[in-house]
């Protein structure tokens, strides 16, 4: 287990829902026990299954369980006594317990030593600090503003030695602990909110830019958004993307509760109450009508999405090569050339730099995951596409045998007009069976949490310190808002691994950015050149036989027309129907040279095999004419099926987005290259500078700035790319 790592080793891959609390300090000690099960019951509720309520537990306002069995919760509490305390104390008595992770204003020492704890220099509670002093230093960080992002532990400390008591300190101290809270509320999916304000009475706090660190402030922040500026780095738009606060009415100590902030008559310590975003809230309801019933379905429905999704991603009973896994951070991030690395290195992270290590490890397997969770839907579509195809083909060939059959027997045109009906109906039992499964969004969500995590693995290993949930699919929320969380909670917190990077030595970390442009931005061009080259082929080949097989079938219907059977005689003898036979296919073989590098080389081409075609259907038509239906008969089926040929042709280019893809990988391949020039550039300017430390820190700077601007246009273009398909998803129609 490493510092700040939100999952246990059995959870590497399954990403957790989290929860905050924020609260007073000085809550009445005799509700203790009893706001401690009001918290264990809102856990309860999250691992519920859905549709069992617990109004027999007194909390009807939650509604129906969210069924989080398989997916770990995280508690994010910044272990102030009080509030903070209780709740992590609920969590780890919980069955199995919740894990505590602890965003803390200051360093852990620092913080027992700050006024949280202490006056004049005395212990205020001494159970609340030794709880802190007792709590793993392994699930605890500090919480960076944004000019303290590269400063290590000890400068850190040296920083923060002048403020942690006394009213010289008082503004710093308040904007550290708003940072705390702010982080709590931003990276949680919600917020229980444990203060004095009775239920139903909900206030609207002035927050501003100077920071607000009271737990009404923070509640009100998780429902309208972060202050700016605050924290470096944030999940998402947060004035648009948070999840609910959940109000538990808990009194403070007797003569110590704020002004205004009287328990009202009838009011209990422990009631609760729902409280969701404000982006929930619809045009027409105002912003006191916390409990209006479309503002809570909407708030609901976007927590149920999270929560769903989660849990399916947690419970995908899919085989995984687990050695694969076990490769993943190698294939991520290979090692150099250096000899220096020894053998039993496969990647350039050194051996003291566990913590990076293990994020980058975590990143690594998950995406792994993922990617096999994608392959594995995506190649259920497949299938899905190549069924639905031959079924339409199926059809259209058994119709146009009921309408030229009637010579064979008076009864085959019914049979083979019921066998068509049933191959069309076939095909929408097909669809809406495959529907059900959800493997097409399935394949789709998950190659984007694999692309996600590709460019979060990246800008980690870089020491960029930023997140791909601030710059990912920003404009789509609700359904799709839950791939961020995933990206987000794997990776969180960034800023401890951008200072993890900066200790590596100058020579690991050319290393690490070495292996990065050879993994992702060579890798990537190579990969994005050879499936343009490949989708390009593919729709040149697919175009082709649409424009063929469509002027195929124009030219048999203008046969018929112009050249019809009469009287018995066929327009053409047997022998020339053979020459026509032979000379179509004789064309087809030679066109195995493809002449495309000729001027007007398509034309060409297209212009040969819609003759090739149409003498071999003309000669199969006057060669079987006397022993299958007539010529004409003959002639119309065949005419049928290479126009629905030709229409089928062209259905699969657009099915399969040839166009679209080819436009995208064509740009990525740019991209690529350019990056990988830019790339050679900055390492060049360093290997000028020598030994000039100042100049190979700027280099190193200049090559993570490279890095993050290549990852927002990765992240963008996939971010298109599954709007739409998520756009024009495959349906029978369009088939």
């Amino acid at each position: 287990m490493t510092s700040s790592d939100p999952y246990s080793p059995r959870d590497t891959c399954r990403p957790a829902f989290v929860v905050g609390v924020t609260g007073h300090m000085d809550l009445d000690p005799t509700w203790r026990n009893r706001i401690k099960t009001e918290v264990k019951q809102v856990f309860g509720w999250l691992r519920a299954s859905p549709g069992k309520h617990q109004k027999n537990q007194g909390v009807p306002s939650l509604g129906s369980g969210l069924g989080l069995k398989k997916t770990p919760i995280i508690l994010l509490s910044s272990l102030a006594p009080g509030a903070d305390q209780w709740a992590a104390e609920a969590a780890q008595e919980m069955d199995p317990p919740i894990r505590v992770l602890a965003p803390l204003p200051f360093l852990k020492d620092q913080y027992l030593e700050a006024s949280t704890f202490k006056r004049d220099g005395n212990t205020k509670d001494e159970a609340a600090s030794k709880f802190l002093a007792s709590f793993s230093g392994e699930d605890v960080f500090v919480v960076r503003l944004p000019d303290e992002i590269d400063l290590d532990d000890e400068a850190l400390r040296a920083r923060h030695a002048t403020i942690l008591a006394g009213p010289v300190g008082q503004r710093e101290r308040d904007r550290r602990y708003a940072a705390a809270g702010e982080y709590v509320a931003a990276y949680s999916n919600i917020l229980i909110a444990m203060t004095d304000k009775p239920i139903g009475q909900a206030e609207k706090v002035n927050v501003n830019a100077d920071g607000h660190p009271g737990a009404r402030a923070i509640a009100e922040l998780k429902r309208r958004g972060p202050i700016p500026r605050l924290l470096p780095a944030l999940p998402g738009l947060g004035w648009a993307d948070a999840g609910p606060v959940i109000h538990l009415f808990a009194p403070r100590k007797p003569g110590e509760a704020a002004v205004g902030s009287e328990k009202p008559k009838g009011a209990e310590p422990g009631q609760l109450e729902v409280l969701y975003p404000y982006y929930c809230r619809p045009a027409d309801v105002s912003e006191e009508e916390h409990d209006n019933p479309d503002w809570c379905e909407g708030g609901r429905a976007i927590l149920k999405i999270v929560a769903e999704h989660l849990e399916r991603l947690n419970t995908e009973k899919i085989r995984i090569n687990i050695s694969r896994e076990d490769m993943a951070l190698a294939e991520m991030l290979p090692k150099t050339a250096d000899p220096s690395m020894g053998a039993a290195r496969t990647h350039p992270i050194p051996v003291d730099a566990e913590e990076l290590q293990a994020t980058l490890d975590r990143l690594a397997r998950l995406r792994r995951r993922a990617a096999d969770y994608s392959a594995h839907y995506n190649a259920h579509l497949t299938r899905l596409k190549h069924t639905l195809f031959g079924l339409a083909f199926g059809a259209a060939f058994f119709f146009s045998l009921a309408d030229n059959s009637d010579v064979w027997a008076s009864w085959l045109p019914q049979a083979f007009f019921v066998i068509a009906f049933g191959l069309t109906l076939a095909a929408w039992v097909v669809y809406f069976r495959f529907k059900k499964t959800a493997a097409a969004e399935r394949s789709d969500d998950y190659r984007a949490i694999t692309e996600g995590l590709r460019v979060q693995f990246y800008w980690t290993a870089c020491g960029s310190g930023e997140s791909v949930a601030s710059n990912y699919l920003q404009r789509q929320r609700g359904e799709l808002g839950w791939i961020r969380h995933v990206i987000n909670v794997a990776a969180f917190p960034h800023e401890p691994n951008r200072v993890r990077f900066n200790r590596l030595s100058r020579k690991d970390q050319l290393a690490i950015l070495l292996s990065i442009r050879t993994a992702w931005i060579d890798g990537q061009h190579t990969y994005f050149k050879d499936k343009l080259d490949e989708l390009s082929l593919r729709r040149d080949v697919f175009t082709t036989y649409a424009h063929v097989l469509l002027w195929t079938g124009f030219l048999l219907f203008a046969w018929l027309v112009f050249f019809p059977q009469r009287s018995g005689s066929l327009a053409l003898s047997p022998p020339l129907a053979l020459l026509a036979f032979a000379l179509g296919t004789l064309i087809l073989g030679m066109l195995a040279m493809r002449p495309r590098t000729l001027r007007g080389g398509h034309l060409i081409l297209n212009s040969l095999l819609i003759a090739a075609f149409a003498l071999l259907a003309i000669g199969t038509i006057y060669l079987l004419g006397g022993v299958v239906p007539t010529a004409n008969k003959l002639g119309s089926i065949l005419k049928y099926l290479a126009l629905a040929g030709g229409v089928l042709c062209g259905a699969w280019i657009e099915v399969n987005f040839f166009a679209e893809q080819i436009r995208q990988y064509a740009s990525m391949v740019s991209l690529f290259q350019a990056a990988s020039q830019r790339f050679d550039d900055y390492f060049n300017w360093h290997e000028a500078a020598g030994k000039d430390q100042e100049k190979t820190q700027q280099v190193v700077a200049d090559i993570q700035s490279l890095f993050v601007a290549v990852g927002r246009e990765a992240l963008s273009e996939n971010a298109d790319w599954l709007i739409i398909h998520r756009a024009r998803p495959l349906e029978p129609v369009s088939v």
